[in-house]
């Protein structure tokens, strides 16, 4: 991994562990904070609850005390009433007022028919009640129903109508009529509302207090305790609560906290600071003593202080976020232009093999400006070298070429008057003859390979069509007197009339090549074959030869590259400049060695 890359790694990590850092300090302090918050609202429903609870049990011993009088005060009205049966209620009312002299109780009567419907009554409010649709009230009507006996409700009732606490007794004065009495504490409610008051504003919560209530149709409502509405009239008033079915799922939340029997929490008001808190309290297991009474305190918990404070220590965090931001850009473009850029810098200049010209990077005196003004001392004293190398190479490649130049003349008027004598003197000299020809066409050989070496990557070998066919036998002609010469013969299988497109002095150094190594390395005596046919689009060209394997087909084409089990000296310089022509002009090159046939194949593409 490059220097560089591992500086922005090692930044990466840096980043990564801070920001990890400051989010893990982040969720700790807001589940601390939020711990605290929970702690705070337990203590607040715990406060809550046990004070109201203790203002609803007071309220409720108190005026229980006062239900011995019950009894005497219903038996004189019920007598009353029977002696005079067309006296009116609130005539009979005050009868029984002046003679028990009531000062802080009240009463109210109620007539009720069979069908246990209010009919007449002092407190209008209740006339038209139907107790049928009332458990509780249906339930001491039928048991009066079946005797001549008082029953007083076991229940206390809190009545919205007056604001007054009132426990309710029953008779029945003949088959058609029940007298009913309210006995009436109309102090214990004002106080009760007086106590939650103070407890609201000692708690700092506001507090809402609701009955659950239950009907003959297996349905459940609930009541404000502290409701402040004026009701005209408690049947229309009654019919108007919503009921929830008992065999139904609710969302409400009192109702759910009653069924539940458990705290439940609403957070819809949480951003704006205000929690709603659920609490259910003396229930029938919790408070046997209050009877039917289901009771949910709803708290209104003002959080809004422990919000503004984590606000802050959120911003706090924002604030600690930012400027670590800060530090990391810091960081960054520290490294950047004191690390990263010089490293780039450098690195380029290495791979571009040119000189720093970078001013800034120079003129620094730190590590990267030694080594940036030593790679310049350095670079200048290579360029210095390589222009000496190359002028001896452009000397050395001049002299060659001036070989090949002189060498030209000379072979071409060995090779003619070669052909003189050979014509010229008797059969007995002409082996002589075809070993000097065989000789003169192998330094030709040479020479042209030699030519191409040395110019192929200066001059531009343009292409042309060729006949192929012809082509090949020229070639093979010319090398029939070195084959010959070495003992060996040429068979070929050319197919006619092949034309390709491509350099003649290239092809001319592919075929020539591949002939001169097939003479070479093949075994004494034996026949070397040449194979040109085309199939389809590709024109394919075979040298098949009998000799030892080929070592390592895999290095054979590489530059001077020699078998080492061979007695043939080579330059290894001509199977590399077929490769060569081969690459060039897109032409597949491939050698094979298998059971001492050695073959040598090249496709053309048409």
């Amino acid at each position: 991994m490059k220097l560089k890359n591992k500086l922005y790694l090692t930044q990466l990590f840096i980043i990564l562990t801070f920001t990890l850092f400051l989010w893990v300090l982040y969720t700790n302090f807001k589940k601390h904070s939020q711990n605290d918050l929970e702690q705070e609202l337990t203590k607040s429903i715990n406060i809550n609850k046990l004070l109201l609870t203790s203002a609803l049990e007071d309220t409720y011993t108190t005026f229980n005390q006062k239900k011995n009088m019950i009894t005497h005060i219903h038996r004189a009205a019920l007598d009353e009433f029977k002696k005079d049966k067309n006296i009116s209620l609130a005539h009979l009312k005050n009868k029984i007022r002046s003679h028990f002299n009531f000062q802080f109780i009240d009463i109210d009567l109620f007539l009720i028919d069979k069908n246990y419907v209010i009919i007449d009554g002092t407190f209008k409010k209740d006339i038209g009640l139907d107790f049928k649709k009332i458990p509780d009230g249906k339930m001491d009507l039928d048991k009066a129903s079946k005797d001549n006996e008082i029953h007083i409700a076991k229940k206390v009732a809190i009545d919205y109508m007056d604001s007054a606490f009132k426990m309710y007794s029953c008779a029945r004065v003949n088959d058609e009529i029940y007298l009913e009495m309210a006995f009436i504490d109309p102090t214990s409610y004002n106080t009760l509302r007086t106590r939650i008051e103070n407890i609201s504003k000692h708690t700092k919560n506001k507090i809402n207090l609701f009955r659950i209530r239950s009907t003959s149709s297996n349905e459940e409502y609930y009541e404000d305790i502290l409701n402040t509405k004026s009701i005209s009239n408690k049947k229309e008033w009654n019919d108007a609560l919503k009921k929830f079915p008992l065999n139904r799922v609710t969302e409400n939340k009192i109702i759910l906290t009653k069924r539940q029997n458990s705290i439940l929490r609403a957070n819809e008001y949480e951003n704006e600071g205000i929690v709603n808190i659920y609490i259910p309290l003396l229930s029938k297991e919790n408070a046997p003593s209050l009877g039917y009474n289901n009771f949910v305190m709803k708290l209104e918990i003002d959080i809004s202080d422990h919000m503004a404070q984590w606000k802050e220590n959120e911003n706090i965090f924002v604030l600690v976020g930012l400027t670590l931001i800060i530090l990391m850009l810091l960081l960054y473009f520290f490294i950047k232009y004191n690390f990263y850029i010089p490293i780039t810098t450098i690195t380029q200049d290495f791979e571009d093999e040119v000189k720093i010209n970078d001013e800034a990077l120079l003129r620094k005196k730190d590590e990267f400006g030694i080594l940036a003004d030593k790679y310049n001392k350095l670079y200048s004293k290579l360029q210095d070298q390589i222009e000496k190398n190359q002028h001896l190479l452009d000397e050395n490649k001049q002299f060659i070429a001036d070989m090949v130049h002189q060498i030209r003349t000379p072979l071409s008027v060995i090779m003619t008057n070669s052909s003189l004598i050979e014509m010229k003197t008797k059969e007995q000299v002409s082996p002589y003859i075809t070993q000097i020809n065989s000789a003169i066409n192998m330094l030709s050989n040479s020479y042209e390979d030699l030519s191409y070496i040395i110019t192929h990557d200066t001059m531009e070998y343009k292409v042309t069509k060729i006949d192929f066919t012809d082509f090949l036998h020229e070639r093979i002609d010319f090398f029939e007197v070195i084959a010959d010469a070495n003992h060996k013969t040429i068979s070929t299988d050319i197919a006619n009339n092949i034309h390709i497109t491509m350099n003649d002095t290239e092809l001319e150094r592919l075929i020539d090549n591949n002939l001169s190594n097939a003479i070479k390395h093949s075994s004494d005596k034996s026949e070397i074959k040449i194979v040109l046919e085309r199939i389809k689009s590709e024109i394919i060209l075979q040298f098949i030869s009998e000799g030892k394997n080929i070592a390592d087909i895999s290095k054979l084409f590489d530059k001077n590259y020699t078998e080492a089990n061979t007695a043939k000296r080579s330059l290894g310089l001509g199977l590399n400049m077929v490769k060569t022509i081969c690459e060039k002009n897109n032409i597949y090159y491939n050698a094979d060695s298998e059971d001492h046939i050695n073959t040598f194949t090249y496709i053309f593409k048409v």
